[in-house]
């Protein structure tokens, strides 16, 4: 009986000497469930001009100048991390970061400005048709200078350093993140 409570005690104390900082499997692939992550936000101001002479036979000109505004986010989408892109060896772990992307591109309409029109002869006036086709071009302006902007290569930065301090935050003292092969992003930054 002696010999057996000796056992059960030694057995106890063995078992129990596990690492307490040891990250839980569940854990380290629970950074899926925050979805897409948003990391970077910028709001681009444009102002758009129009001149709209028309055509030979029209008498007069028309002339617009309208200013908008648009908030563009980026980030990564968390979603996609699949668990051959998480490795992890004790106290390191190792994650391939998913392409970032443009996360969303809205043009206020309160943010929407008419600064000036200048009509003159027998044109008539600008109609909201008229200004949704300007507005347009403006959008498109704005979406090509994002690629000037660096605006994915910032967020993909800014995720890095989120997903490095959450896994810290769970007891990894080794964290390396992988960022996407810049051939191998989507250069399309539209959404």
């Amino acid at each position: 009986m002696k010999n057996w409570f000796v056992l059960s005690l030694v057995f106890l104390l063995l078992t129990s000497c596990g690492d307490e900082n040891e990250v839980q499997q569940t854990e380290v692939y629970q950074i899926r469930s925050i979805g897409t992550l948003s990391t970077t936000e910028y709001t681009l101001g444009k102002i758009i001009k129009w001149n709209d002479e028309g055509e030979w036979y029209k008498f007069g000109d028309r002339k617009i100048l309208l200013s908008c505004k648009a908030t563009v986010k980026a980030g990564v989408n968390l979603n996609s991390i699949k668990d051959s892109d998480i490795q992890i060896e004790g106290k390191k772990i190792t994650i391939q970061l998913p392409p970032p992307e443009i996360v969303s591109f809205v043009m206020n309409p309160d943010l929407i400005r008419t600064e000036m029109t200048d009509v003159s002869g027998f044109r008539s006036d600008f109609s909201q048709v008229d200004k949704s086709k300007v507005l347009q071009k403006g959008e498109e302006s704005i979406r090509k200078d994002l690629r000037k902007l660096n605006i994915l290569n910032e967020a993909e930065r800014n995720a890095k350093t989120f997903i490095t301090d959450f896994y810290k935050n769970l007891g990894f003292e080794q964290v390396i993140v992988h960022e996407t092969p810049k051939d191998k992003r989507n250069t399309n930054i539209d959404r």
